[in-house]
């Protein structure tokens, strides 16, 4: 029979949960949270052995650690409600592998049934290869349900705001306007414009128990809302530049498909205002498009091996280095000699005091985009953030644990941009759309005085890029 770590005394009255890796990983507090109800834990060998060997694994490693710490205290305590299963037997079961954390897992589980010491016995887990084969051999096999959340849309809302109701760039809450929460944007058909007609003549965003308008010329680092030929006012980039520019709201969400410009103004607003803070720093899960970690299989140091995540960073800041002016491989201060080639052309004098004043200009400009740090992901969750921008990309990759780790680090005068898109998750093998800590951290926090979420629905990138988002 199989091995616990302790032997059974009598028939338990809750459940036999036994549990894999990936469950484990995803929130190490699961042990906990099975453990209710009088329910007892197994967690076999090899799944123990697959923590171990993940723990120095980039991003989950640090998770990986948590659960073996919490599985060590249990152990320790004697507490019954968890259980190491040292050798599942495999008798019947030619079809599973004995290597194979997974299939420990499904034999297991299979053991407790015979066993009968449970009325229920189920295996928990995130991967429905598991869950197949388990209902093959007549086992219930569940995913992980505690932290899954409903995902909401944050779709901009269309209202009808006549002129005579705006005063000093805003306008009050009117019950006609349906629910609409705190820090959401709003599109306006209005008269209140130059020619007077009826039309979507701007955005605004909801502050307590009025609205204010979102100026059309708003910027950030010298981007602007910007759609594809003929596609009309991007009100979504401006409803979302209105929350990354406002001093109060201490945690932005940026959400949407590819190519809806959501680092680019992240990254924009981080330099429009790096004056109000000591550091910018940027983060992004280091996942690769098929889940397979071969960072340690990448030459270099952690600098090095993070570089080819942070290409789409770099990228946009190059198109910021070049929408202000700033060459993408300039930073040492050098003045830009086109200025004053032009100036010879046109026949202008440039004076020193004129030409000092551009240095000096341009020096500030460039120590703007040197105050930016790239962090890897671990080192971002083990530190408490001052007076900080910090930019989380790609965080539909992350899982609920790991983005409350992050957000929980927040010190005094420090911002939170998460900016993700939940149609491309590639940790599938523990994430989905109900489950990833983006959409977590938004059902979760959104709708808060101090908290903005954007929903995007139009690509920037290009048309064909569009055309894919929108047809695939």
């Amino acid at each position: 029979m199989m091995r616990a770590m302790s032997s059974q005394a009598g028939k338990a009255k809750g459940k036999a949960l036994v549990v894999s890796t990936d469950v484990l990983v995803h929130d190490p507090g699961s042990i906990d949270n099975m453990r209710k109800d009088g329910n007892t834990v197994f967690i076999p060998w090899g799944v123990i052995l697959e923590l171990g060997k993940i723990r120095d694994s980039p991003d989950i490693g640090r998770d990986a650690q948590e659960a073996i710490l919490r599985i060590k205290a249990i152990r320790d305590s004697k507490d019954l409600s968890l259980r190491i299963v040292q050798r599942p037997v495999f008798d019947g079961l030619p079809v599973l592998d004995k290597q194979s954390a997974n299939h420990q897992v499904i034999a297991a589980a299979k053991n407790l049934q015979k066993e009968g010491n449970f009325a229920r016995v189920e295996i928990v887990s995130l991967a429905p290869v598991v869950q197949i084969l388990a209902g093959e051999l007549d086992i219930i096999a569940k995913p992980y349900f505690s932290n899954q959340v409903m995902v909401r849309e944050y779709l901009m809302k269309e209202i009808k705001v006549p002129a005579a109701c705006i005063h000093q760039n805003s306008f009050m809450y009117q019950e006609e306007f349906g629910k609409i929460g705190e820090n959401e944007g709003v599109v306006c058909n209005s008269n209140y414009n130059p020619s007077g007609t009826w039309c979507k003549s701007f955005a605004a965003i909801r502050k307590s128990d009025i609205f204010r308008i979102i100026p059309s010329d708003i910027r950030a680092a010298g981007i602007k809302p910007y759609s594809l030929n003929g596609n009309g006012y991007n009100w979504y980039q401006a409803v979302a530049l209105a929350q990354l520019l406002d001093p109060k709201i201490e945690l932005v969400f940026l959400e949407g498909g590819a190519g809806s410009g959501k680092t680019l103004l992240a990254l924009a607003s981080a330099i429009e205002q790096e004056n109000r803070y000591w550091r910018i720093i940027i983060t992004r899960p280091m996942v690769h498009l098929e889940d397979e970690d071969n960072m340690g299989y990448l030459p270099g140091n952690v600098d090095e091996k993070m570089a080819p995540w942070l290409r789409p960073i770099t990228q946009n800041l190059n198109l910021l280095k070049a929408v202000n002016g700033i060459s993408a491989g300039d930073e040492s201060g050098t003045a830009d000699k086109s200025t004053a080639v032009n100036s010879k052309k046109k026949g202008k004098k440039t004076s020193k005091n004129t030409k000092g004043k551009a240095e000096e200009k341009r020096r500030e400009d460039i120590d703007k985009y040197n105050k930016i740090e790239f962090v890897p992901l671990d080192y971002s969750r083990g530190t408490t953030f001052h007076r900080t921008l910090l930019i989380v990309d790609e965080a539909q990759n992350l899982t609920p644990h790991q983005v409350k780790t992050i957000i929980t680090r927040a010190g005094e005068r420090t911002r939170i941009i998460l900016t993700g898109d939940l149609g491309q998750i590639d940790r599938r093998k523990m994430l989905n759309q109900r489950s990833n800590g983006l959409a977590y951290a938004i059902a979760k926090m959104g709708g808060l005085p101090s908290v903005g979420v954007t929903t995007f629905k139009e690509t920037v990138r290009s048309a064909l890029a569009s055309l894919a988002e929108e047809r695939m």
